[in-house]
């Protein structure tokens, strides 16, 4: 298993993702929390793609590291990525 921090899986993400798609293991480690790249089932990725934000939010949350201040932070930093390119564009 290849085990990469954030900042050098954000490097070459799309490498690593093609490896985690043909059977390879690819881990990706912040702090404590680690993820695994793997490839979803059909029937994973087509209710995926249905899944309305709040139940998406509830499902992460389910899962053990995922807790609801690190929803509430991953919800305020898009709110702020989203002014700022309304800013951009001029909105």
């Amino acid at each position: 298993m290849k085990t990469l921090s954030v900042q050098e899986a954000s490097q070459s993400l799309s490498d690593w993702l093609r490896r985690a798609a043909s059977g390879e293991q690819i881990a990706i480690t912040e702090g404590d929390c680690t993820v695994l790249l793997q490839p979803l089932s059909q029937s994973q990725a087509s209710a995926a793609k249905g899944l309305p934000a709040r139940e998406a939010l509830r499902r992460l949350q389910s899962r053990s590291r995922f807790t609801a201040a690190r929803a509430e932070d991953y919800l305020r930093e898009v709110g702020a990525e989203r002014l700022t390119d309304g800013r951009r564009s001029g909105q």
